[in-house]
């Protein structure tokens, strides 16, 4: 456990910038599945590098969860997201499947997101898709 004083940052080094993608957003999920409408819910609180969020793809083909970080080092360049997505889906046997990605990269900017990720490798969905590609809007 740190005491506040040690939790802080030195003095003089700049707060993070935020990159402000709360709410909702639409767009496209390009994958080896094909090419499907997405709609995401994210949050990235005040004063935070966080993000989180939930999404649908193609009226609830599948649905997921992202969650990482965006690192915003200059004011009016776009956010560098670093995280992870997971995805979920009935399959065949109707049974209901989880499974997440590897490392998610992508870009934020107030108007546009994107995430790519290689694929889904771990869990247990069979088939997830892979080559990964988001682009939503607002």
């Amino acid at each position: 456990m740190c005491c506040l004083p040690a939790c802080l940052p030195p003095p003089g080094t700049p707060s993070p910038l935020h990159t402000d993608v709360t709410g909702d957003w639409s767009g496209t999920f390009e994958s080896s599945w094909g090419t499907f409408p997405v709609k995401f819910t994210l949050s990235t609180p005040a004063g935070t590098t966080g993000i989180s969020g939930s999404f649908a793809i193609d009226r609830e083909r599948a649905t997921g969860t992202v969650g990482g970080v965006i690192e915003t080092r200059e004011k009016d360049n776009p956010g560098m997201f670093y995280g992870s997505l997971t995805i979920s889906y009935l399959t065949q046997a109707n049974e209901q499947c989880r499974s997440t990605s590897g490392v998610a990269v992508g870009s934020a900017f107030s108007s546009s997101v994107s995430f790519v990720t290689d694929g889904f490798p771990s869990g247990n969905c069979p088939d997830p898709p892979s080559s990964i590609r988001i682009a939503l809007h607002r």
